[in-house]
């Protein structure tokens, strides 16, 4: 029997377009979710600049949506200059990730993208035997969780080694 998920999307609002664009290029690629829609880009849905609109008109949100195709849009980001603003202790969004190079993966580009660490890739077995995360903070300070629940296979048993005690390095979420 095929699982219902009840989760349509989710939408966060952010500071920067150009820099949360960026930075969620880079950190959802690794994880099967790409850029489908992008309200400046005609080639992603969005609407071409009007030439004849006024500076008297009324600032349109930039909004950017990722999906695993354009027909699944999961997660949407608007651009909301400084009225923009995260949650605070409590919560996090976890994505689901296909391997745990991914996760790596996710966690290096976050890094790397204006992110900060918030919990190197690692298993977490106070989550479960094959819970393999790891933890980010945004540059608008949401908290952000790639998880891999695989069990390990040969091919990935080297991202295994040496980070069996990242397990206590996740931070308060």
């Amino acid at each position: 029997m095929a699982h219902f998920n009840p989760l349509g999307h989710l939408s966060i609002g952010v500071s920067d377009y150009a820099v949360s664009k960026a930075f969620y290029l880079a950190v959802l690629t690794p994880i099967g979710l790409s850029l489908v829609y992008d309200s400046e880009d005609p080639t992603k849905g969005g609407k071409a600049p009007d030439p004849d609109a006024g500076a008297a008109k009324k600032k349109k949100t930039r909004t950017l949506g990722f999906g695993p195709d354009e027909d699944h849009e999961l997660f949407n980001i608007f651009e909301f200059g400084d009225e923009a603003a995260a949650p605070g202790a409590g919560f996090h969004l976890a994505l689901n990730a296909p391997t745990r190079d991914a996760v790596v993966q996710f966690h290096a580009m976050a890094v790397g993208f204006g992110g900060s660490d918030n919990g190197a890739p690692g298993v977490r077995r106070h989550y479960g035997a094959n819970y393999f995360a790891a933890f980010v903070i945004d540059p608008d300070g949401w908290r952000l969780e790639a998880v891999c629940k695989t069990e390990v296979d040969e091919e990935e048993e080297d991202i295994n080694k040496g980070q069996e005690g990242a397990e206590h390095a996740e931070t308060k979420q």
